[in-house]
């Protein structure tokens, strides 16, 4: 108990906020990258897997561990900010998620192009499955629209909203510092125009013509993690405890759980159908789907047991794929694809088959997040401790 207030008050007057990592926005970002993998790999648990959690799901948890993260990567430390040099890290980082989303999307295309120009069955299933069956309709149109962001099947829409989200964190950190006020109205309002006046950008890879997660619904979210994370950046409390908060945060996540299942479901129909809709909706990120978020991170961020487990070896292999966030996505994005075409072949999967599948995926995953944490690790050694003058010369 001693230990426990101690830890308590560290958080309230902010001392020992800002440390070389904070391991709880990696546990929670790793955590949420395996539960992404799962839930759009369409195995018959999917949907249940991702409904048992609340009215929000692991995208939400991502999205805002994201906005953390960005402020502490983008956030000057001495909080001058200087908008071009500011904007310059953030627009690079934007500008190589862009890249990476259309070198994926095209590669994707011109290896379905080979196998249906071979007659493959398995392409033709996959590309239905996939929904790519609609590009070969008009090839050079669709593919002009990769490039502009406007077509894009399935998940794949995921990327070029953080293309959008990172490439604004210039100016919500500018914003953030000159008037948080107009800022946080400023979201505030667009998200509500998003969400009830349905605007959205252009997907005419989809049926309904649009983004499935549209960026002005969820710079909300993102945003409100960019403000966690310069308090954090700054040495000031992330997300203080307060005891009544904390109650009601926790009873929300709690109650969140039986609630949606027995809504989304059909167990007990809701008052109004409409509004639960609007409530709930992923595409605009509804105000359950948000406070839900919310009062999970808040509640995690204040358990003292997630800290320890955070910052203890167990489940370092989670936080490092955190840490590894973008190329560990990109790899569960592509396996969930490739599950998703595995259920949809004519011959259905046994539950054993689709649990060893999963567990393939998750630990492939886990594989590529060591990997390149030995990598960085290598390269900040050698850098660190670069060969003398002497080894070089007898090498040449």
């Amino acid at each position: 108990m001693p230990e426990k207030r101690a830890w308590r008050k560290q958080q309230e007057i902010g001392i020992g906020m800002v440390k070389a990592r904070e391991n709880r926005i990696d546990l929670i970002r790793g955590l949420s990258l395996l539960l992404i993998f799962v839930g759009h790999s369409s195995f018959s648990f999917s949907e249940g897997l991702q409904h048992s959690r609340g009215f929000a799901d692991a995208s939400e948890l991502f999205v805002l561990m994201a906005g953390i993260s960005a402020a502490l990567a983008y956030y000057p430390r001495g909080g001058a900010l200087d908008f071009p040099s500011l904007a310059a890290k953030p627009l690079r980082r934007a500008g190589k998620i862009y890249a990476v989303h259309v070198a994926l999307l095209v590669g994707l295309v011109g290896l379905f192009s080979v196998g249906l120009a071979k007659d493959l069955p398995i392409f033709a299933q996959a590309s239905a499955i996939l929904g790519l069956t609609g590009f070969w309709s008009d090839p050079l149109g669709n593919l002009a629209s990769i490039f502009l962001l406007r077509y894009m099947p399935g998940n794949f829409d995921i990327l070029p909203m953080y293309v959008i989200l990172i490439a604004c964190v210039p100016l919500f950190l500018y914003l953030n510092d000159r008037a948080p006020k107009l800022l946080i109205c400023g979201s505030l309002l667009v998200w509500l125009g998003a969400g009830f006046g349905h605007v959205n950008f252009v997907n005419t890879a989809l049926p309904e013509g649009h983004w499935y997660f549209d960026p002005l619904s969820w710079q909300l979210i993102f945003l409100i993690g960019l403000v966690i994370g310069v308090r954090l950046k700054t040495g000031r409390p992330a997300l203080p405890y307060n005891r009544a908060l904390f109650i009601a945060a926790a009873a929300f996540c709690v109650l969140a759980v039986p609630a949606n299942i027995l809504f989304h479901f059909h167990f007990i129909e809701p008052p109004s159908e409409w509004l639960y809709r609007a409530m709930t909706s992923k595409t605009n990120d509804g105000i359950l789907r948000l406070v839900n978020a919310i009062a999970i991170v808040y509640v995690l961020w204040n358990i003292e047991a997630v800290r320890r487990l955070a910052d203890g070896s167990f489940l370092q292999p989670i936080c490092v794929i955190g840490r590894h966030s973008m190329p560990v996505f990109i790899t569960g994005l592509l396996l969930s694809d490739l599950m998703t075409v595995s259920m949809g072949l004519p011959r259905s999967l046994t539950l054993p088959e689709q649990i060893l599948l999963m567990t393939a995926g998750v630990l492939l995953q886990l594989v590529v997040g060591q990997y390149l944490e030995a990598r960085k690790n290598c390269t900040s050694l050698s850098r660190s401790h670069p060969a003398p003058a002497e080894a070089k010369g007898a090498t040449r």
